[in-house]
């Protein structure tokens, strides 16, 4: 008798956690999740760490996203300056994810690496754009007081950033810089 005991509770703590498995769903620190409801997503983020509750997976899915800062340095690239000197430049840059319904239906299931390769082409198209626009000595000088990369890079940050709010991807850019040039 005191075996069936034993295995009745075992049993029962089992499917407790089966269910509470199939139920809930925790979201971290530094996490934001996005709950879809036979594939449409809810009308807001769920950004406070904290457990809850969902129907099982064909009703509901959670798509969780990283809520800190990626990370990516784009490949040198040539660009001409306004003075048509062929210039080399690399710039890193750091993103976040703002607003996590927005960026879910934008890429496949709210693929970062899609989300890095679009942000990669604005990147270097607004590169382009506003090297095209300052002359070599703004890059390169003897003379410090001549120097413009501060404003270069802001010009650039500040393109992105509105092409970044114009398509409404749901990603902030937190910093930019030009990190190499050639």
């Amino acid at each position: 008798m005191k075996k069936n005991l034993i295995t009745i509770i075992i049993a029962a703590v089992l499917v407790v956690i089966f269910a509470l498995l199939l139920f809930t769903f925790q979201v971290r620190q530094s996490e934001v999740a996005v709950l879809t409801t036979f594939g449409k997503p809810a009308d807001k983020n769920i950004d406070q760490p904290n457990i809850y509750f969902k129907w099982p997976w064909p009703i509901q899915k959670v798509y969780r996203f990283d809520e800190r800062v990626q990370n990516f340095e784009d490949k040198f690239s040539e660009n001409l300056t306004a003075d048509n000197t062929m210039l080399l430049t690399s710039v890193y840059v750091g993103w976040r994810i703002s607003d996590a319904k927005e960026f879910f239906p934008k890429f496949t299931d709210g693929s970062v690496p899609a989300a890095q390769r679009q942000l990669e082409a604005m990147l270097r198209s607004a590169k382009a754009a506003v090297i095209g626009k300052h002359n070599l000595s703004d890059f390169v000088n003897a003379d410090p007081s001549k120097l413009k990369l501060d404003q270069i890079e802001d010009e650039i940050k500040t393109t992105v950033q509105k092409e970044l709010v114009a398509q409404n991807y749901g990603m902030s850019l937190d910093f930019l810089g030009i990190k190499k040039l050639g």
